[in-house]
């Protein structure tokens, strides 16, 4: 599918800024902070533009929210099942502790875990601390 396709199912319009953003995030091997979109692609748009754009692709389901351990959040590509009502991202992520990056990680099962009545899990989060292959 398309970048123009992926906008357009999810009900966004096709912006050079929309284009360009998620083209990235796709590319990237690593979750992108707000600041990171804005150093590979600086004369896009500015940074109230930028956020809404990221803003609008998490609620549609086109991309998951990581939060460092510096509180920024990053943001990688969803899988294509993921949807603007529910993300079926519950994968871990890789903390790189040399360079900061954060990767996401599959085939690690999300554990089962029983809570306490009355209680409603809204998200899970697994990090694995390390470093990546290029810091060594």
């Amino acid at each position: 599918m398309t970048i123009e396709e992926r906008l357009r199912s999810r009900g966004l319009r096709v912006t050079d800024i929309r284009r360009d953003v998620l083209h990235l995030l796709q590319e990237s091997d690593r979750a992108l902070s707000q600041a990171d979109v804005e150093r590979a692609l600086p004369d896009l748009a500015d940074r109230v533009t930028l956020f809404r754009v990221l803003h609008n692709f998490e609620e549609a389901g086109l991309v998951h929210r990581v939060i460092d351990p510096q509180g920024t959040s990053r943001y990688a590509t969803c899988a294509p099942t993921c949807s603007a009502d529910h993300h079926h991202d519950m994968h871990a992520h890789f903390r790189c502790t040399a360079c900061d990056g954060v990767f996401c990680v599959t085939g690690l099962e999300q554990p089962a875990a029983v809570v306490p009545k009355g209680f409603t899990v809204h998200e899970v989060r697994i990090e694995l601390v390390g470093r990546c292959a290029t810091c060594g």
